[in-house]
């Protein structure tokens, strides 16, 4: 363990299954017994450093960097937490991850790896990612002055590749299943000697620190944890990330209780609600479960068979409390409607499914009276409108000129 006040190192690296303290910054997996990493603070006097207020890296001192005066950054965090109009009886806030730089929450992740990457001398940054993760690496890559790939399944609509290309990353599509993909990059680049900043703690176990600073930033606005935190829930690194974050500030004394974390995940990809229910725990069950294929989900953000972190999101959510909720493209859909005209938010439909979630707990009276709860939008509907426009009826009114003036008279 780390010396309690010590100077540098602030963290170990440490082995999650045989807790072997790893030497090198360059390792993505236990050198001994090839286990995934993890992280070990001195949460001695932890303060944020001011100097980086407007954004996410005033938490540097409990993240896995070591140059936290050399970082790059285009911004990211410091995202708005808005109180919810639609449920006047309940105490509900939106964390709005969308308003990141490059419109979702994976900036904060790959702000991470980048500026882990730089550290140790990697010229170029590879991810496994179908569209957030793909276009966060471009950005923070051609930022930091590093070269940048996005690998996916092939076929992922043109609309969804083109804001990587237009920040410079070379793309690759494989005719393989996202799953599949991720473990078979990540393989190759070990090989290779190749840097991956794909989201799974597997691929990187540095970037999936970044997710922890949603909870810090959540704790600064509401003043407390909240009782109950709504996250929609793909591989999910996410969830398991921001549950680390509130129980660091738990050990660092800046709150004295932990929300009961809810994850929202696609009904037709619902593995880990049922491995919830079964009470699996390993990475190796999970990949157990007899999946079948299903139509292609709008929900393709999160839309993952076999989640690459989701045992760390079933021990996440087993030590808060906590349980899955399945909901439909249709339900997404629908809240994302709702949340468009309610409260003037634009969430793409895998974020919107938490807000489906929400409105699911709410009927179904999951929360407590007076309860504080924060459900999370994690990506803009901005990068999805190709999407959703074509599922969507046009509203537009024709009208010539003439008639104009009666028409605008209705709305007096």
């Amino acid at each position: 363990m780390i010396q309690k006040g010590g100077a540098l190192p602030r963290f170990e690296v440490v082995c999650s299954e045989c807790r072997r303290q790893e030497s090198s910054r360059t390792a993505s997996f236990c050198s001994e017994c090839l286990g995934r990493l993890e992280f070990a603070y001195d949460y001695e006097a932890v303060q944020w450093d001011e100097r980086f207020a407007n954004n996410m890296w005033r938490f540097w001192p409990l993240l896995p960097i070591d140059k936290p005066n050399e970082i790059t950054t285009l911004g990211e965090g410091s995202t708005p937490l808005l109180p919810m109009n639609s449920h006047p009886d309940h105490r509900i806030f939106i964390k709005d991850e969308a308003r990141n730089p490059t419109g979702s929450h994976k900036d904060r992740s790959l702000a991470v790896a980048i500026n882990h990457g730089r550290e140790i001398g990697a010229g170029a940054s590879i991810v496994v990612s179908t569209g957030s993760a793909g276009i966060s690496n471009a950005a923070m890559a051609s930022r930091s002055s590093m070269a940048s790939i996005a690998v996916m399944s092939s076929g992922i609509p043109r609309e969804r590749i083109f804001p990587m290309e237009a920040l410079g990353s070379a793309i690759i599509e494989v005719e393989a299943e996202v799953d599949l993909i991720v473990a078979r990059t990540q393989e190759i680049c070990r090989e290779l000697g190749l840097y991956v900043s794909t989201t799974s703690r597997a691929s990187n176990p540095y970037q999936s620190e970044g997710n922890k600073t949603i909870a810090y930033e959540i704790v600064e606005q509401l003043g407390l944890a909240p009782d109950v935190m709504v996250v929609p829930v793909g591989g999910g690194g996410t969830i398991a990330g921001i549950w680390r974050g509130f129980c660091d500030l738990k050990q660092i004394g800046k709150i004295t209780s932990l929300p009961q974390m809810i994850g929202v995940v696609p009904a037709d990809y619902n593995g880990l609600e049922v491995a919830l229910e079964q009470g699996i725990k390993s990475q190796d069950e999970l990949l157990g479960l007899p999946y079948q294929d299903s139509a292609p989900s709008m929900l393709v953000k999160i839309a993952h068979p076999f989640p690459p972190d989701g045992a760390d999101a079933l021990r996440a959510v087993r030590a808060a409390d906590g349980f899955f909720v399945a909901v439909s493209d249709q339900e997404a859909m629908q809240a994302g409607a709702d949340l468009g005209r309610n409260e003037g938010l634009y969430a793409e439909p895998s974020s919107a499914a938490c807000i489906a979630g929400l409105s699911r707990l709410i009927a179904d009276r999951k929360f407590p009276s007076g309860a504080t709860v924060v459900a999370m939008i994690s990506g803009s509907g901005f990068r999805e409108t190709f999407l959703t426009a074509s599922r969507t009826a046009a509203t537009s009114r024709q009208v010539g000129i003439d008639g104009l003036p009666a028409l605008l008279a209705e709305f007096t």
